[in-house]
């Protein structure tokens, strides 16, 4: 209602008059059937005195008001809401998390082997040369069985068994120096930065223990279930969970920094790279996460679920593999951005559809290449060669830049281990309990070991010794020819 609209009426008759519903136009009651000022019916519009007519233009005026602010607010907060979203995949908007309270890592000296696959890049490479076996210094037998290589560190020892035990060895004797009962099985290596030794149980405990006694120091319960190796670098201790989340704890005291969250199961361990650590779950992303933050950088989609082996880094290159032969090569400084992976898939669909020429490339993808039989077991990296093993008994090599195969060699039995590389040994262990040495530039068989039973994981060298643990529970030490 205007002013005109008000003066009009002031200066009115007391007769009745009756208020236009839809545009609130006062209109005298002299018996017209519409609205002077919007030409609508007023049939059905029922006469009231001057006061009432007021009221009733105030009302509708004030609701027309909140509904214009309205309609204006919450595009507004959309937009708003749009560009925070948005912004938040090039910045971090929340709290940071806290920093880890040391910078410690795991040891990389010629005498460790610190953590399950050596480096924190999860390259199982060692510059030594592996030894052709000739003679087993010594066994030692933990009355149970074992799920994970030892780790190697200050001149001792370190293992798990199922049974739930940790125990240091002396590295020359094979002699017990402490043991530690966690009450519960443990199927990782455990990872040792300076006096520290770490080690994940099943259910979730992650114990942190002192290296020269085994006395604990701390104990954090992750509360669903550990199979993975934890990983250790600049001052924090990542392992991924059952909860299908990867946990990052400061290693001086056990306290959680951050949890990041994946779509399945992590049983593999990650991998760690200047301030990024690479997860990959047993579903079909495979994730690089800020490791100050927690906040995911970039993610990569292998289509389908994956069973294989953890990530190795070598460079800005991520190398990961699959159940179904599959390997892939990936740039772990890409960045995911909102939006990216719902426009990837659209343009799949485009070339499904033979709207697009040619498949769309996945941001980060370097390459990928398939070989025959499985791939559970995490990759190695060394001399710029890719090398693996199928469960089927096949090793091979491939150039890391462009994945071509370099050699491929059949050693005749079902492999059960992840391979390792010493100096230019490529070594493997298999369910038959024989080790074989083979040549990293040729592939060529160098040597065999006979341990007599399966061999439960990945073949350690330190200095002039290796260390192969079976699944009876034996643990031996063998030298070369001296």
């Amino acid at each position: 209602m205007n002013d005109n609209d008000l003066d009009q009426r002031r200066d009115s008759s007391s007769e009745q008059v009756r208020v236009c519903e839809s545009c609130g136009h006062v209109n005298p009651d002299d018996g017209s059937t519409r609205c002077s000022q919007c030409w609508l019916p007023l049939t059905w519009v029922a006469p009231v005195d001057e006061a009432e007519a007021e009221q009733l233009v105030r009302v509708r005026h004030w609701r027309l008001l909140r509904r214009r602010l309205l309609f204006r607010a919450v595009p507004a907060a959309l937009v708003l809401g749009l560009g925070i979203w948005l912004l938040s995949g090039f910045v971090h908007l929340g709290p940071k998390p806290p920093a880890a309270t040391t910078n410690i890592n795991a040891g990389l000296g010629p005498g460790m082997w610190a953590q399950v696959r050596r480096t924190p890049q999860n390259t199982a490479f060692i510059s030594g040369q592996a030894p052709a076996p000739n003679t087993v210094t010594w066994i030692y037998d933990i009355s149970g069985t074992f799920s994970a290589s030892p780790a190697v560190a200050g001149g001792r020892i370190y293992i798990t068994s199922d049974g739930g035990r940790t125990v240091a060895l002396d590295r020359q004797t094979g002699k017990p120096v402490w043991e530690h009962s966690g009450g519960h099985s443990a199927s990782s290596t455990p990872a040792v930065a300076d006096d520290l030794v770490i080690v994940t149980l099943r259910p979730g405990l992650v114990i942190g223990l002192d290296g020269a006694t085994g006395e604990r120091r701390w104990q954090t319960d992750l509360k669903h279930g550990v199979f993975s190796s934890p990983i250790v670098a600049d001052g924090s201790a990542f392992i991924g969970a059952a909860d299908s989340n990867l946990h990052a704890l400061d290693i001086a005291t056990g306290m959680e920094r951050w949890a990041f969250p994946t779509e399945d199961w992590i049983v593999s361990p990650v991998a760690y790279a200047d301030g990024t650590v690479v997860v990959a779950p047993q579903g079909n992303l495979i994730y690089v996460v800020d490791a100050d933050t927690g906040r995911k950088r970039f993610h990569f989609d292998t289509g389908f679920g994956r069973f294989g082996g953890g990530p190795t880094i070598r460079g800005d290159t991520v190398y990961f593999s699959s159940d179904r032969g599959l390997i892939w090569a990936i740039d772990r400084s890409a960045k995911t951005y909102p939006l990216q992976r719902l426009i990837f898939h659209l343009k799949i669909n485009l070339y499904v559809w033979q709207m697009l020429s040619e498949p769309p490339l996945q941001p980060g993808a370097l390459w990928s290449i398939q070989v025959e039989g499985e791939i559970r077991d995490l990759l190695a990296v060394a001399h710029d060669t890719v090398y693996g093993a199928t469960r089927q008994g096949e090793v091979f090599a491939l150039e890391a830049p462009t994945g071509n195969r370099t050699w491929s060699t059949d050693v005749g039995a079902t492999i059960s281990t992840a391979p390792t590389v010493a100096g230019d040994t490529v070594l493997v262990g298999t369910k038959s309990g024989v080790v074989f040495g083979l040549n990293a530039a040729t592939g060529e068989i160098l040597w065999d070991f006979q341990a007599g039973h399966e061999i439960a994981d990945s073949i350690i060298v330190v200095k002039d010794t290796m260390y192969v643990a079976s699944t009876n529970g034996k643990l031996y030490a063998v030298t070369g020819a001296k």
